[in-house]
């Protein structure tokens, strides 16, 4: 008996608008006009029966039927993806470019890297340093990126991996004895590095001040571009970076950074590391053993921290 399968090509349309929410994006996804999207997913619906979008302003959203067919075509397109990688694979070598930002490989990243080679010695790491989302990614095979919450959910494109804890760190020869401040009021009369002319919530000292109950204006102190820089000034005792759990945890354990308050709150960061994989790496088991790997690797970090490994 002849099966009557949907149309492929109204099927990634739909795929590619339900995920975006957007026929905007979805065509730029596909390199299509967004009337020709429109008219694929058209086509679907007359084959179907059953209208699967409604259409908003701006934007769209799923009805009950279109919720349903996501969820199982999503199964589907991931079954497929992994058929191409798991046919062709043969025993031997692979290569996964990796990019990263600077900062968090240079504290965190490379340093661990040697551990992954040694649990996975058949996958080479080309590592590529990354400052934005859009630097890079057609040359990238996995990239490691810094998004909202709303932006790291887990796809078929992509996994979340950590979310760090923020808080002040200080070399300690800025410290009387190399001991935390008891209390926060003294940094008042230490010097401090922020990253960025303006930084925005637990990265600013305007939020940590505010939270202290200090009643003044935007902190002045030493202004660096890139967090990497301000925990190398601060491990030079330039003055107290606000730094991240998983950049510092490092620096702490050996000593050239401790925490600038004995009591000071950790806070959690508004923004979620995620690794992101191309298309055609979807159902890929090398590059799924380096995701996996990559957030068990932050869970030990932020375990270590927690547990008083790192004090």
């Amino acid at each position: 008996m002849t099966r009557r399968l949907p149309p492929f090509g109204p099927l990634i349309a739909f795929d590619a608008v339900a995920r975006h929410r957007s026929f905007t994006r979805a065509a730029d996804e596909l390199g299509l006009t967004q009337s020709a999207v429109s008219h694929r997913v058209r086509r679907l619906e007359e084959f179907l029966g059953a209208q699967l979008l409604n259409r908003l302003h701006p934007g769209v959203e799923l009805s009950d039927d279109g919720a349903k067919l996501q969820g199982e075509l999503a199964t589907l397109l991931d079954a497929m993806a992994g058929l191409e990688p798991s046919l062709r694979r043969r025993p031997g070598r692979q290569t996964l470019r990796v990019g990263a930002g600077s900062s968090l490989a240079a504290w965190w990243l490379v340093r661990r890297l040697r551990t992954f080679r040694a649990l996975h010695s058949e996958i080479e790491i080309d590592f590529v340093p990354i400052e934005s989302e859009a630097v890079g990614e057609a040359s990238l095979d996995v990239r490691i990126l810094w998004t909202t919450l709303a932006e790291s959910r887990a796809t078929s494109l992509q996994a979340p991996l950590f979310r760090e804890r923020v808080f002040p760190v200080c070399a300690p020869s800025l410290l009387e004895r190399g001991r935390p401040l008891s209390d926060p009021a003294a940094l008042l009369h230490l010097p401090l590095i922020q990253k960025g002319h303006t930084p925005a919530g637990e990265w600013s000292w305007a939020f940590w001040f505010r939270k202290f109950g200090f009643k003044l204006a935007e902190p002045r102190g030493l202004v660096l571009g890139d967090m990497g820089l301000c925990l190398t000034a601060a491990v030079e005792g330039a003055g107290v970076a606000i730094g991240r759990s998983l950049l510092v945890a490092d620096a702490i354990s050996d000593g050239r950074l401790v925490h600038a308050l004995a009591t000071a709150p950790h806070v959690l960061s508004t923004k979620v590391h995620i690794a992101r994989w191309n298309p055609d790496l979807i159902g890929d088991r090398n590059t799924q053993l380096l995701v996996s790997w990559l957030a068990q690797a932050a869970e030990e970090t932020n375990r270590g921290m927690s547990n008083g490994l790192i004090q």
